[in-house]
């Protein structure tokens, strides 16, 4: 039972609190989830960009290299030490040889103005310079070493970087067997760099769209918790005021002894109007009502000869 006005007030608020607490830590915890969510995916797609090129690459080098006529983009590579690296076909046209780590460096070019996603194979002991690796990417190469599959960063709001090992395998010799590298040896990796603005877009909407419910959420509790309140404060006023006309009832009243008049409070006593009769007082200050009878004792006194 709610019995003064301050503990209806200290209730409201505890309400209040528990909403807005309630509703933030909903919003932290969606928000988290929906960044998590699409971090799962930029993971997802850049991870599919990596086992494509891989694939692409073993193709390659199982088969030797692939030939490709020598044009202004295709021309042939410098870094690779093969007798055939460039050929003339019977009618004339002039081959060059891509080879695994030359036709990633095409694929990446191609994939970075088509859809701006970039490729860049590096590792610690390079043959190519421009393959060198930046620091996030020897950061990465050294994690490798101690047996981590994949790392992943994303790199303010534009672009989210992927990078995952590239394991010796036994095509990968004949071009990489100089360099000390056996079979089963990590020789370097691969960084993926894929836009990350498009993410971020979808991520404010999400953002937008559940700040708003939650601000709706928080609206229509606020008015359940002041209709409740209201309704609540109501039935302590009329409770106080019954408690109210309880305690006059209690307190300490002038009654006379012959009419058993009862004088209120604060009234002049030498004033017959101040002198009111009992029932009335108690009609004055209470819902109660009265009805006349007799007691067995003013019966007898009264009226004798028909008390029996």
């Amino acid at each position: 039972m709610f019995k003064t006005e301050k503990t209806v007030n200290r209730l409201i608020f505890a309400m209040a609190a528990f909403l807005v607490a309630g509703l933030a830590a909903s919003l932290f915890f969606n928000i988290r989830h929906v960044k998590e969510h699409y971090l799962d995916l930029a993971i997802f797609s850049a991870r599919s960009v990596f086992q494509s090129a891989v694939e692409i690459r073993r193709w390659n080098a199982d088969h030797g290299g692939v030939y490709v006529p020598i044009t202004e983009k295709s021309q042939p590579n410098p870094y690779l030490k093969d007798p055939r690296r460039d050929v003339v076909t019977t009618d004339g046209v002039k081959l060059t040889k891509i080879n695994p780590a030359y036709m990633t460096r095409l694929i990446s070019e191609h994939m970075a103005a088509q859809r701006g996603i970039r490729m860049h194979i590096t590792s610690l002991k390079t043959i190519r310079p421009l393959n060198a690796p930046d620091e996030w990417e020897r950061s990465a190469l050294a994690r490798f070493e101690t047996g981590e599959k994949e790392v992943h960063l994303v790199k303010g709001e534009n672009v989210f970087r992927y990078m995952a090992p590239l394991s010796v395998e036994a095509s990968c010799l004949p071009c990489h067997a100089a360099q000390g590298y056996k079979e089963g040896d990590i020789r370097g990796g691969i960084s993926v760099d894929i836009p990350y603005s498009p993410y971020h877009a979808v991520i404010r909407a999400h953002i937008i769209e559940l700040v708003a419910t939650h601000l709706a959420f928080f609206v229509l509790g606020l008015v359940v918790i002041a209709v409740l309140g209201w309704a609540i404060s109501g039935s302590v006023r009329e409770l106080s005021d019954s408690l109210s006309r309880v305690r006059k009832l209690e307190g300490i009243l002038p009654i006379c002894s012959g009419c058993k008049k009862i004088r209120p409070q604060g009234l002049d006593p030498q004033a017959s109007a101040s002198w009111v009769p009992l029932e009335l007082y108690i009609s004055g200050k209470t819902d109660a009502s009265f009805s006349h009878g007799l007691c067995p004792e003013c019966a007898k006194r009264l009226y004798p000869e028909y008390s029996q």
